[in-house]
């Protein structure tokens, strides 16, 4: 089993997502930034883009979000974002 952490994606309006990911790819000023379990606190900006998850069951969920913050310690990773909508390709 792959070691899991907590994701939360949060608007002003709304949570877009909250649950337990393998795996989450976040679009930064600076490039792609990939997230793993236990990966070492970070606080950076977050562009206009496609975060993608892994989910625990396999599935990779995609949410096109706007320009934020992303925080990642502690096992969790919480994108505050100024938009976020759930999408399938």
């Amino acid at each position: 089993m792959e070691k899991l952490f907590r994701l939360s994606v949060v608007t002003a309006e709304a949570t877009a997502f909250e649950g337990e990911v393998s795996y989450v790819n976040l679009p930064t000023p600076f490039g792609s930034l990939g997230v793993l379990a236990q990966h070492a606190p970070l606080l950076c900006a977050v562009e206009r883009g496609i975060v993608r998850c892994t989910l625990e069951s396999g599935e990779t969920l995609r949410i096109r979000v706007g320009d934020g913050v992303a925080s990642v310690a502690d096992n969790e990773a919480t994108l505050l974002v100024a938009s976020a909508e759930r999408f399938t390709e």
